[in-house]
């Protein structure tokens, strides 16, 4: 057997071994991973509907969604909507799930809380890959998600209008997240809102 065949032969079967424990490791760390996936995404529903002690998803798609939301400039998608219950079993609001496109870092997802006047409970933010201390400010930043708490859904937010204030040096973040939020809201008003 020449060289060439029997080099290759040995890399053939080690890359065979690093292929099946690639496979294993996948297959063992999958479902822990969707735990949790599943546990950040409880805290979040929590964190911005207090008042809700069940949250039933609604089963809408983010292609229904952008049917939706379609006729604003938003780049962002509805992913999921969870409907929120209090203790009794009524409605108090919804959670809509969004992941906004055009971050400095790219996407960024967070869950909001609506209630059912439309006005926004909280925003919590799942998945964002921003600079730190800039973009990452809109997660960390203890103050600048709030400026859209208690506001009204009815029209869309500006940056420098409305209340609503820019993070320092993070404009490409702080205009994804403003568009999330539009999008959002936009969904509430016409598919959510009673």
């Amino acid at each position: 057997m020449s060289a060439t065949v029997k080099n290759t032969c040995i890399m053939t079967a080690i890359a065979c071994v690093f292929g099946l424990l690639l496979g294993v490791v996948h297959a063992v760390t999958l479902e822990p991973i969707k735990v949790q996936q599943k546990l950040t995404l409880d805290r979040a529903y929590r964190s911005v509907m207090s008042s809700a002690e069940e949250f039933v998803d609604t089963g809408v798609t983010t292609e229904e969604a952008a049917i939706s939301i379609a006729s604003g400039d938003y780049n962002a998608q509805i992913d999921n909507v969870q409907e929120a219950k209090d203790a009794s079993g009524s409605t108090v609001g919804y959670v809509i799930n969004v992941t906004s496109h055009g971050g400095y870092g790219g996407d960024i997802s967070f869950s909001m809380g609506v209630d059912l006047t439309g006005s926004i409970q909280g925003i919590s933010i799942t998945k964002i890959a921003e600079t730190p201390g800039l973009g990452m400010k809109a997660q960390t930043d203890p103050a600048w998600l709030p400026q859209f708490y208690g506001k009204s859904g009815d029209t869309e937010f500006n940056l420098g209008e409305d209340g609503i204030n820019s993070i320092t040096s993070a404009t490409f973040t702080s205009r994804c997240v403003t568009r999330g939020i539009n999008a959002g809201l936009a969904y509430f008003r016409d598919k959510l809102a009673s």
